[in-house]
């Protein structure tokens, strides 16, 4: 009796003893608050090098404990990339590597009005591959199901909405419709036969997507998230825009839908009251492609627009008042040739996408076959995936990778660029992680 008694006595004075250390905070880094008098420090990064997703250990002083207060950057040459951090004490930080460019990138972290910028930095492993999401040019047809059986067909637009999600618009004469591929429910579906429209324009929250009939009075149709994509038709252009229409692009407001025909007329429309205007005709010496017509996209951060053209083989910057000027291509230089902006040349420059850095990414058509980039750092037009005039539907690394007559892209803001091809018959993903 008198041995349990012992026992009894030492078990409550060790859990006892263990209350009074918790509660002084002392020896449990976990327990302390960051102090705001005191600087932040970053003494270590292990590992100091990976790929997306790494787990990133930060070793250092005055984190904090909360850390819905703390905010970790990887510092590249373009910009500042937020990392999540998945844990934390006074003493140790715990995040995941985003996205980022290769390379020495240092690591910055902020807590309150205290931020600190490494000296060493984390060598980032950038990972980049081309897979088939679904379709094939030996399948083409129109036929729903999942991913492996689904058949596509002439596709020119495409629009990524988000969580593996795209809608291609299928413009075959025969059997135009716009069709919904969902990747994680590994299945493609018909949500709109019978229209026959192109490159498609989406709201920067990724639920509504809109696009103008190529033809006739270029009906106008809204595709919403929450109607499952199915579409409602907003108005028309009428007959004053008579030529063909490939593409429309929403402005910074997603007030007003513009929009060029074949003809060189710029104009736009209100998705809000169906008002439509003629904003000029452009002066541009030569004639525009008609199969596809001139590709249309809004750029971020100078608040204009850049249209594409294969028979100009040529990027044109126009404003919103519509005045046009060169930006790179020639017509008389129907070859990939890379270099710096002006020197660079195009073999048919299709549909292009912006990244979240202003990078242009443009699809190369026949006797292209490839995927190019400008980058705005430098204004230096690469060939980043694809093997030049080599056609094909090879998947594995951009130097392995052919495709076949790429037509559009879109850019899903999350490393991964889908291409429709047009006579290939399928859809593609360049993932940059």
């Amino acid at each position: 009796m008198q041995k349990c008694f012992v026992y009894f006595f030492m078990l409550a004075f060790l859990l006892f003893m263990q209350s009074c250390k918790g509660d002084s905070g002392n020896d449990n880094p976990g327990s302390t608050s960051h102090d705001p008098n005191k600087p932040i420090t970053v003494e270590s990064i292990m590992p100091d090098g990976g790929k997306l997703r790494e787990k990133v250990i930060l070793k250092g002083t005055n984190f904090g404990n909360d850390k819905s207060k703390v905010k970790v950057y990887f510092v590249d040459a373009a910009a500042e990339r937020l990392s999540t951090v998945i844990g934390i004490d006074n003493n140790t930080l715990y995040c995941l590597a985003p996205r980022q460019l290769p390379g020495g990138n240092h690591i910055k972290v902020i807590v309150g009005d205290k931020e600190v910028l490494t000296s060493s930095t984390f060598k980032y492993e950038q990972a980049q591959n081309v897979t088939t999401i679904t379709g094939a040019a030996s399948k083409a047809g129109s036929e729903d199901g999942d991913l492996a059986s689904a058949k596509l067909n002439y596709m020119w637009g495409i629009a990524a909405v988000g969580n593996n999600t795209v809608l291609v618009f299928q413009r075959q004469n025969s059997e135009p419709r716009v069709r919904l591929i969902s990747v994680n429910d590994n299945k493609v579906t018909t949500v709109h036969p019978g229209f026959k429209g192109g490159k498609p324009a989406v709201t920067k929250d990724k639920q509504t997507v809109y696009d103008i009939g190529w033809d006739g009075t270029h009906t106008v149709y809204a595709y919403t998230k929450s109607a499952g994509w199915s579409p409602t038709r907003i108005g028309q252009l009428g007959t004053i825009f008579s030529g063909k229409i490939a593409a429309a692009a929403l402005d910074g407001t997603e007030e007003w839908l513009y929009f060029l025909d074949t003809n060189k007329n710029f104009g736009r429309f209100n998705v809000k009251t169906q008002a439509v205007e003629l904003i000029k005709t452009l002066d541009l010496t030569g004639n525009l492609g008609a199969t596809p017509g001139p590709y249309l996209i809004y750029y971020f951060v100078d608040g204009n627009f850049y249209m594409s053209d294969q028979n100009l083989a040529s990027v044109y910057k126009i404003t919103p008042e519509g005045n046009c000027e060169w930006f790179c291509g020639s017509a008389t230089q129907k070859v990939v040739q890379d270099g710096l902006r002006e020197e660079a040349y195009f073999a048919q420059p299709n549909g292009m996408t912006v990244d979240e850095d202003g990078n242009f990414y443009i699809v190369d058509g026949f006797n292209g076959y490839c995927l190019r980039k400008l980058n705005i750092a430098d204004g230096y037009v690469s060939t980043v995936a694809g093997q030049v005039k080599v056609s094909g539907q090879i998947d594995g690394t951009p130097l392995e990778a052919t495709f076949n007559y790429p037509y559009d892209i879109c850019y899903d803001g999350e490393g991964g660029f889908w291409i429709a091809e047009g006579w290939g018959c399928a859809v593609r993903k360049y993932a940059v992680e």
